[in-house]
């Protein structure tokens, strides 16, 4: 079987959707699968060439399934004569309409709706992005399933309380802190976290892991203006080897993001052995599993109210530990890569019968 893909975030993206592509693309090629590439790397023609073009090179390849990896698939496809899939990371600029651009908006509607029609399949990353699939674009089902992602590795590799505080010292992190590893951006509510500070112990500090966005300087304001400023440390820039140390040692990890389409953070803590918060409205539960513990995104007093439970009691963050690192077994590189070839087998098969 001949596999190709749209490499285009895989080599370009260094964060969500490009880790998710090289993710897929190396557990695809650890089943032995047959894989190409393709991607706009032609200088002159570039996103034309990539948008309306490439169904030629994927006919001249022979390849047999392609996978758009990022919500989109090029125009034509089916002149190709492959077998086409696409993954929908979620439908976020239909739900908040107001976080994007009007022009970005209008083009993810375009390449997105084309997408979820012409494709043979869909891969939804939660079952909370197909529900969204069926409801915003009517489409059928059973053209439509649910592939939870894979987390890197180095998660779920415990560390030695060298390398814990080598990292520790390098970010100057505190004793005890609440951690949120994303953007810090208005969707994803980091300010309600920093509303639950005043609330708890003086030592209890929050670490925030992310790219800013101009929603920064509005938490980093509110912290000011509730005296907890010093208790609030923004990381930008961390790179992955560091974050594993970074969840490690953190006391919880908490995300009272009002909508996401996987959540994937949250895995990587249940990896790391730390228990987990999350917010209740999306797919968050099913990063989080059944025993992390999910709130409204608007409920800072229930959230620090938690989070001085879990400080009270180590027997029930060992048991959400413990519980977290099995749960968390089945986004593994090695299961996405059998559901994914079995995804394209079917399609094969299924064409020929």
């Amino acid at each position: 079987m001949r596999v190709g893909f749209d490499a285009k975030k895989a080599m370009r993206n260094h964060t969500g959707i490009g880790n998710y592509s090289r993710r897929c693309i190396r557990a695809v090629e650890e089943t032995g699968a047959h894989v190409r590439y393709f991607y706009g790397r032609l200088p002159v023609l570039g996103e034309l060439w990539r948008n309306f073009l490439q169904w030629w090179s994927v006919r001249r390849a022979g390849v047999d399934v392609y996978h758009g990896l990022s919500n989109e698939l090029p125009f034509g496809i089916r002149w190709s004569g492959a077998k086409s899939v696409v993954t929908i990371h979620d439908l976020i600029f239909l739900r908040f309409p107001k976080t994007y651009g009007w022009l970005q908006r209008r083009i993810l509607e375009l390449k997105t709706r084309y997408a979820c029609r012409v494709a043979d399949r869909i891969v939804a990353v939660s079952e909370m992005t197909r529900q969204d699939i069926i409801r915003y674009y009517g489409i059928d089902p059973s053209r439509i399933e649910v592939i939870y992602q894979s987390i890197d590795e180095c998660f779920l590799r415990p560390l030695t309380d060298e390398q814990i505080e080598a990292v520790r010292r390098r970010y100057d992190l505190p004793s005890r802190y609440v951690l949120c590893v994303g953007t810090i951006q208005m969707r994803k509510n980091q300010h309600t976290l920093v509303r639950s500070l005043p609330l708890l112990p003086a030592d209890v500090h929050l670490v925030l892991v992310g790219k800013t966005e101009p929603y920064a300087q509005i938490v980093l304001q509110m912290a000011d203006e509730l005296g907890v400023a010093s208790r609030v440390h923004l990381l930008t820039n961390v790179p992955t080897a560091d974050l594993p140390a970074i969840y490690q040692s953190a006391t919880v990890f908490a995300c009272l993001s009002r909508f996401e389409g996987f959540g994937i953070p949250l895995a990587e803590a249940l990896a790391s052995g730390t228990p987990v918060i999350g917010a209740t409205g999306s797919c968050l539960e099913e990063a989080g599993g059944p025993d992390s513990i999910y709130l409204d995104p608007d409920d800072y007093k229930g959230l620090a109210g938690v989070v001085r439970q879990l400080l009270d009691d180590p027997r029930r963050r060992e048991l959400m530990s413990s519980r977290g690192r099995t749960y968390v077994q089945r986004f593994s590189d090695r299961q996405l890569g059998e559901h994914l070839l079995d995804l394209y087998r079917r399609i094969l098969t299924t064409s020929l019968s």
